[in-house]
């Protein structure tokens, strides 16, 4: 009777003998059912991932996850839904695994992913996995199906000799002085592009000489120190774009799209984007950059004047200092310049006399 009816809900169950959800639950559970009602009950991966994006919306508004972060996610959730639809409608959360997620990426795009790329989706499904184990949708806890691979990628950053083309092409943009000021905003601050578009004229302190970055990256607030260049730069295109005096009370936008004293509209983060795209595209040998190389060279340069890893560490807004530490890795042009400051070195120069007294052997018998 009672393995007959496991196809139905507990409640449907509690419903038709007359007893309570909990007490059918322990009575099945002292009869050994238990096991057996959890695996026929699990839920699937796709009705899974619906409670999920309502989990990660309720994230956002108690502030432990970003606007940003719930983008990112649900853009990836929407992709891999599609693909459950059309090919594994009843999938469990215990059958999903790496060969299943692999089929998924390639279902809509046949490009190569960076391992950057495949340990954020990897990230995104051990998330679901976790919230799907705790909510006991399943029986199994199976993020350990999707291993973050170690990644020592060297970061690409804009050498000082092409910062000069950089601005000079902001400059032939619309609204050159806008342009100019979130280049230099990004070379100065090393902020994230969600930050620069976030910030607030008021977070700008002119008076203290300081930058504000509130709910960054992980909600958190840090402060950065603000340069001459900087602070002379944002006030001039301030006064250009319709706020000739600064004031600390100013709730609007920094870098805004209603220009004047209110700035009530945000320049979005794809403005930002594809104002990098222009300057690059005009650029064959920055043909690599994005937003973030601004923030690579900003860390980058402040290593090579000598800023305590520690303190820079802070300034970004990194968790982790290891995350920092990436930064102090030299790419093969600055390795060159390293290592021709160093020689000559002994053996360079036993080296150096081999090859004199080879050549000299070989004219001697010329």
């Amino acid at each position: 009777m009672i393995e007959k009816k496991m196809n139905l809900s507990i409640d449907e169950i509690s419903k038709q003998l007359g007893v309570t959800e909990s007490s059918l639950l322990t009575f099945l559970g002292q009869s050994g059912y238990t096991q057996s009602y959890k695996v026929n009950e699990e839920k699937t991966v796709l009705s899974i991932l619906e409670e999920y994006e309502d989990h990660l919306h309720k994230l956002v508004q108690s502030g432990k996850r970003t606007i940003h972060t719930e983008k990112t996610y649900k853009n990836f959730i929407s992709r891999l839904r599609e693909f459950l639809l059309n090919n594994y409608p009843l999938l469990k959360a215990n059958e999903f695994n790496e060969i299943i997620l692999n089929e998924a990426l390639t279902y809509t795009n046949n490009n190569k992913y960076s391992v950057r790329t495949l340990n954020k989706y990897n990230a995104i499904i051990r998330s679901i996995l976790k919230f799907a184990y705790f909510m006991e949708y399943t029986n199994k806890d199976s993020r350990n199906k999707f291993i973050l691979e170690k990644t020592s990628l060297i970061p690409r950053y804009i050498k000082l000799k092409d910062i000069r083309s950089v601005l000079e092409i902001s400059e032939s943009l619309y609204r050159p002085y806008r342009c100019r000021a979130i280049i230099m905003f990004l070379l100065l601050t090393g902020c994230r592009v969600s930050e620069v578009s976030n910030i607030k004229v008021k977070d700008f302190d002119i008076e203290n000489n300081l930058i504000y970055i509130l709910d960054g990256k992980g909600n958190k607030d840090r402060i950065i120190p603000m340069f001459t260049e900087l602070k002379e730069e944002i006030l001039l295109y301030l006064n250009k774009s319709g706020l000739p005096q600064w004031n600390s009370y100013n709730d609007g936008f920094l870098f805004a799209r209603d220009e004047g004293a209110e700035r009530n509209r945000k320049i979005p983060i794809r403005t930002i984007q594809h104002l990098i795209k222009r300057i690059k595209d005009r650029i064959p040998e920055l043909s690599f950059i994005t937003v973030h190389s601004f923030r690579h060279t900003f860390a980058v340069h402040c290593l090579k004047a000598g800023i305590d890893p520690h303190y820079l560490t802070e300034v970004l807004g990194h968790e982790d200092p290891k995350t920092t530490k990436i930064y102090t890795k030299l790419d093969g042009e600055d390795l060159k310049e390293q290592i021709k400051d160093k020689f000559p070195y002994p053996l360079e120069i036993l080296l150096n006399t081999l090859i004199e007294e080879k050549n000299e052997i070989d004219n001697g018998r010329n």
